[in-house]
């Protein structure tokens, strides 16, 4: 039995040592097929229908993120058109920078897997220790490992060393999820590596300090606890003689492993210090976020795939680089511009307001700029049923004077909502799409109507289709 238990908790050192190895493999394994995806991007974004050059920010942020380290022959400025390539190096413009050094991560990893290691195989044989005492086996602190020393099972160090390895068990899963994430994002760096190494100390202290603390405030019910955890298998298996008490530190302790700078905020608002700069607590009641639910088309699933990129409301989404997110997610590109357009929309008007626009046709803050754009007494008359519903009743009555003069200050409401740098480049993407595309494929043909656009080229995007006279 002892050689089993010895060989489960080298298996769980073992894994806990090699986690930021295994986190560092499958990030270059993300990059090289996130830089394919990027590659056939380059066939869209890069270069027009003539073969020219014309560079999208929001696309050289996507290159310029993934495309590090030595250049390679599937790196869009390499497998380009020789057009694109020429005018690349005339300008000097490489977009390349360079990837972590191997020393980097290697100092990285070896701090994380230090802290881990140790703290997994002292933590692992706790735990064992423990349950193996309350099945009736206590000779498992002299016969499996005899220079480990473990408390007395009546102690209060009893509390204090399962506090600590409460939490850390809420510090290693926490580190585990947010070297996931960082992998998610391509943010992952050997300075996030030693970072989660240090909240892992971080929360190990503040359970000790926690477990301290409460058991000297509540030492009568917490010493019954201790009681309760070290009893034998009649307290351990279920009893009701186990003390809640004992619970509360551990689940605590647990919480502040999982959330250590929440609990350090937490103890850090409760100081006294005079001169230490306080939370206002009711400003948080009156700014609330808008979650990204209520974006036709995002479920609850998707939300928790979007949470992963940093995307925890409607304005994040609405300030999201659509490229980035159809490189770093499954969904399609199509969809995620209709989402951030959606989002905009939102960030625009408002959340109680959006649904009210969608039997006008307006979906997205580009529906409202098509709007702003057209001409003639019916546009006029939609746009001041949009103004009712965007201003309100006290600024467009239900019956209007002048319609023309309440049409342009509705018009110019819209205008003043369509200059955000987030906004104009969704435009520009949804402009270099709508090239790839083709005017042919703006409106349909049938039916007698026409197309109308004003401008060239790419200014011609926002077409009015009209019936023909």
């Amino acid at each position: 039995m002892d050689s089993q238990i010895k060989f489960l908790i080298y298996i769980l050192t073992v894994l806990s040592v090699l986690s930021p190895v295994i986190f560092v493999a499958i990030r270059e394994s993300v990059k090289r097929q996130r830089q394919e995806i990027i590659t056939d991007l380059a066939d869209v974004f890069d270069v027009d229908a003539k073969n020219a050059l014309h560079l999208i920010p929001s696309f050289e942020f996507v290159k310029y993120k993934y495309f590090v380290g030595g250049r390679r022959s599937n790196d869009p400025e390499v497998a380009g058109s020789e057009a694109a390539r020429r005018a690349m190096s005339a300008a000097g413009n490489s977009r390349k920078r360079e990837d972590y050094s191997t020393l980097s991560w290697l100092i990285g990893c070896v701090s994380f897997s230090a802290v881990v290691g140790v703290s997994m195989f002292y933590g692992a044989s706790m735990v064992l220790y423990v349950l193996l005492i309350a099945s009736g086996k206590g000779a498992f602190n002299a016969s499996l490992w005899p220079d480990i020393l473990y408390p007395e099972t009546r102690s209060s160090g009893m509390v204090y060393i399962l506090s600590i390895c409460a939490a850390f068990a809420g510090s290693y899963i926490m580190a585990l999820r947010n070297l996931h994430r960082a992998i998610k994002n391509f943010d992952l760096s050997p300075g996030t590596i030693v970072s989660e190494a240090i909240k892992i100390l971080t929360a190990q202290v503040l359970g000790f300090i926690l477990a301290v603390a409460l058991f000297e405030v509540g030492g009568a019910v917490l010493q019954t606890s201790v009681n309760a955890i070290a009893g034998g298998a009649s307290n351990i298996a279920g009893s009701n003689t186990v003390s809640a008490g004992a619970v509360t530190v551990l689940t605590l302790c647990f919480v502040a492993g999982i959330m250590p700078d929440v609990a350090l905020r937490f103890i850090v608002q409760r100081d006294q210090l005079k001169n230490f700069k306080q939370e206002e607590n009711d400003i948080f009641k009156a700014f609330k976020i808008t979650p990204i639910e209520i974006i036709d088309g995002i479920d609850s699933d998707i939300r928790a795939r979007l949470d992963d990129h940093h995307i925890h409301s409607t304005q994040n989404l609405a300030a999201a680089n659509p490229l980035m997110l159809f490189v770093e997610t499954p969904f399609g590109v199509y969809q995620i511009m209709d989402w951030v357009a959606q989002a905009q929309l939102c960030c625009s008007v408002g959340r109680d307001k959006i649904v009210k626009l969608w039997p006008y046709g307006i979906r997205t803050l580009f529906d409202l700029e098509r709007l702003a754009g057209g001409t003639g007494p019916e546009n006029d008359a939609l746009l001041v049923e949009v103004g009712r519903v965007m201003l309100g009743t006290g600024l467009i009555p239900a019956d209007v004077a002048d319609r023309a003069v309440t049409a342009a200050l509705v018009k110019r409401s819209i205008q003043l909502r369509l200059d955000d740098p987030h906004v104009q480049r969704l435009r520009q993407i949804y402009i270099a799409v709508g090239d790839r595309l083709g005017s042919k494929s703006r409106r349909f043909r049938s039916n007698g109507y026409r197309i109308l656009c004003r401008g060239r080229g790419r200014k011609a995007w926002f077409c009015r289709g009209l019936r023909a006279a």
